[in-house]
């Protein structure tokens, strides 16, 4: 249940804050905001594909030793 701490007589039930009062909730809810990245500070990346001309030879033979011991 909401009190009325706004001084509406309405019966609302609002609760109602001023900006520098939100301004100080998110300040309390969030903290400090980082830096702000500039353009200049990022590194543009490539995504790449697997290369599809060589086959998938499945496990290496220590992989396969490992997993017929039961490890």
């Amino acid at each position: 249940m909401t009190r009325d701490v706004s001084g509406a007589e309405d019966g609302s039930g609002e609760i109602r804050f001023s900006d520098p009062e939100l301004s100080f909730l998110r300040h309390a809810r969030f903290g400090e905001l980082p830096a702000r990245v500039r353009p200049a500070d990022t590194v543009e990346l490539v995504e790449t594909d697997p290369r599809r001309d060589w086959p998938d030879v499945g496990p290496s033979r220590e992989q396969a030793e490992i997993q017929g011991a039961g490890g």
